[in-house]
Order: structure tokens, then C-alpha cells, then sequence
């Protein structure tokens, strides 16, 4: 389970753009739609009912108040189950709307609000003005490696289930008294990663799923200090040469798939260094891609990989525990038992590797 804030300097700055009014969003959300099968054109829904696009950008463009020009008006969020998950539910778009409220819940239990006596305030997902659609289907777009390569053409389908929902939600509540700001840099107001590990919580208690694992600690300090290394490098290429959020998540999937070797890091290191000279706004070249596909593995890797014989699995479980976490809110997320972690992952290997091989799979754009 992927849960997303839209950047709109990344992921679109026209259609996202959040300074003004939410027509433009509307429009692009509209088109990804199939409205032939839904001849009232209540596409969007909430805990309330269902909506038309002129319907939801009246509510939103009039949910403004105490705002000034300069404020974003609008969030974009996006969920984006794996492909593992969306199988276990069958697709189901109702489960997925009710699923779409109960993160909504979260999101708003995850603000921290203080009232004016200082006391703190609870949100509820009825406090917020949101609307949201879900989309079926994903195209590969001009920049990716599939359609560069020759492999894929723009606006191909992509294979598989590709369900995600868009969420539009309002910047203001329903009261306009408070301004909820999810891209917030004070963690303690509101934190992304909590809202996304709250998610998949969510997913698992309410469908039974069992997701594979994704927190761990300082207890294993080596490989603790291997992973921080690796995240640390890529906030600076995200905050300094504008590495997009797909790369970063593909760096971060290559990074588990060579077990964060040495040599992984060795190259993932010159390469910054390369983009730091050359500007890195054009993210990373094929050469550069090869280098860190190639990256020779630890021999302690290797050795790990090789020995079925451990109470439980290192290298599988570490693969399933890391892929997901995004940037450096990694470092942010709650501490838990590793070892506990890591032993009940290898009782469940087999079932589990599965799920994990499916989810790192799924594509979790836009």
C-alpha cells in the first residue's frame, strides 16, 4: 500500500497546481475516467455520496476562506494499493471506497491541532472537505525507461491491476477556522510516513491481509548504518538535483535487490557526485543506471543469501521490509524489534515472498 502527497512541482505543475482554482484538476481527473459508464457524471465520491466535477470544484474553490493568494487552495493525495492487494479484495471498488474514508479518518486523526487554550483538537474525516475518484488503469508517459527504450509506447496500457484512487481535499475544514497543511516540514503536525504506515495497518486489519513488514530499528546497527547511508544520499538528490520520486523509489528497489552493498553505495556516491557537477536536473543517464544495476554484492551478502539453514531469513525479510519507506522519514518512523521482525517473516517466507514479489511489481506513479 503506497499512500502519496502530491508534490506539484514534480508530478505536474499544471494539472496539480494548487495556488488557484481546482478546475484544472478536475479537468485532468475527469478525462482519466470513463463517464460513458456513469451517464450522471457523479465520478467523485466521499463519505456523503457521490459528485460531478463541477460539483466538487464549487465546493473546493469556495472552501477558501482565510486563505491568501499565495496559499495552496487544495491537496492532492493519491492511494495506490499493490497489485498483491488489490488481488486480495478481487478489485472490489466498493471495499476500495470504504477503504478511501477510513484513510481519510486517518489523515485527519494524524493532524495535531491546538486549540487557543492550548489544549489539542481531533480531527475527524468529517471536519475535512474531500472528494475522491478511482482510476483503473496507468499509461507509460514519455519519460519512462520502458518507453526510452523502445520496449513500450507512449500511452500504452500497463499490464496487471493498476487501481489507485486520487483524493482532492481542501486546505482549509469544513469550518474554515484551520488550515491543514499535509506537506508540512513540522513532523509533529502532521507526518506523512505515519499517515502512510496507518494505511496499511488500516488495509491489513480491515481486509486480513498480511502485508509484509516494514519497520525496523537501531538494534542492528550495521545494517541500520547501510540503509541510512543510501537514504541520506537520496534526500540530497531529491532537495539539491530534483531526482524525481520515481527514481528515488527505483534506486531504493535496486538498493534492496543488491542487498545494500558496498559497491552499490560506492557507485550510488559517484553518481551524486556527477549530478552535483552536471546540475542533476535531468535525473540519471543509462550508463549511471547500468553502474548500479551491476554493483558487485558483499560477500556477507552472498553468504547470507546462500544459508537456508538460519532461524529465519535475513536477506527475504530485509527485501520485504525496506522497499516501501520513503526519503528520509525513514529515519522518523517508530522503532520496533527486529529480530522479532525478521524471525516471524522467515515462519512466513514462502507466503509472504509471494505478496512482496507482486507488490515491488506494482507501479506506484500517478
Amino acid at each position: 500500500m503506497y499512500s502519496k502527497v502530491i508534490k506539484p512541482e514534480k508530478d505536474g505543475r499544471i494539472a496539480f497546481n494548487n495556488k488557484g482554482s481546482s478546475a484544472r484538476l478536475g479537468n485532468y481527473l475527469e478525462k482519466e475516467l470513463d463517464l460513458g459508464k456513469i451517464p450522471d457524471g457523479k465520478v467523485f465520491f466521499n463519505n456523503e455520496g457521490s459528485f460531478t466535477k463541477d460539483e466538487i470544484v464549487k465546493s473546493i474553490d469556495t472552501n477558501v476562506k482565510g486563505l491568501t493568494a499565495d496559499d495552496d487552495k487544495f491537496y492532492s493525495l493519491v492511494l495506490s494499493p499493490s497489485q498483491a492487494e488489490l488481488e486480495h479484495i478481487k478489485n472490489n471498488p466498493e471495499e476500495l471506497r470504504e477503504f478511501t474514508v477510513d484513510c481519510m479518518e486517518n489523515y485527519a486523526q494524524n493532524f495535531i491541532i491546538k486549540a487557543k487554550e492550548g489544549s489539542l483538537k481531533q480531527l475527524s474525516e468529517k471536519d475535512l472537505l474531500w472528494f475522491a475518484n478511482i482510476e483503473y488503469d496507468r499509461t507509460f508517459k514519455g519519460n519512462s525507461d520502458e518507453v526510452k527504450s523502445g520496449k513500450k509506447k507512449q500511452g500504452e496500457r500497463k499490464d496487471g491491476l493498476q487501481t489507485h484512487i486520487h483524493i482532492t481535499v481542501s486546505a482549509r475544514d469544513k469550518s474554515m477556522k484551520v488550515t491543514l497543511n499535509p506537506r508540512t516540514k513540522d513532523k509533529r503536525r502532521f507526518s506523512i510516513i505515519a499517515w502512510s504506515e496507518k494505511n496499511q495497518q488500516t488495509f491489513d486489519g480491515k481486509f486480513g491481509y498480511d502485508s509484509p513488514k516494514k519497520s525496523f530499528t537501531h538494534q542492528n546497527k550495521e545494517v541500520w548504518n547501510k540503509v541510512m547511508s543510501v537514504e541520506r544520499m537520496l534526500t540530497t538528490f531529491e532537495k539539491k538535483y530534483g531526482l524525481p520520486d520515481a527514481d528515488s523509489i527505483k534506486i531504493r528497489s535496486m538498493a534492496v535487490a543488491q542487498d545494500y552493498s558496498h559497491n552499490f553505495r560506492k557507485n550510488l556516491k559517484e553518481i551524486g557526485q556527477e549530478l552535483k557537477k552536471a546540475g542533476g536536473k535531468n535525473g540519471l543517464n543509462s550508463d549511471q543506471w547500468e553502474r548500479l544495476s551491476n554493483a558487485k554484492p558483499d560477500e556477507q551478502s552472498q553468504n547470507l543469501e546462500q544459508n537456508k539453514n538460519n532461524s529465519f531469513d535475513f536477506v527475504g525479510s530485509f527485501k520485504q521490509g525496506f522497499y516501501f519507506f520513503k526519503g528520509a522519514e525513514l529515519a522518523d518512523s517508530d522503532g520496533k524489534d527486529l529480530q522479532g521482525t525478521l524471525r516471524k517473516a522467515g515462519l512466513h517466507f514462502r507466503k509472504r515472498l509471494q505478496n512482496v514479489q507482486k507488490s515491488t511489481n506494482n507501479d506506484i506513479s500517478i
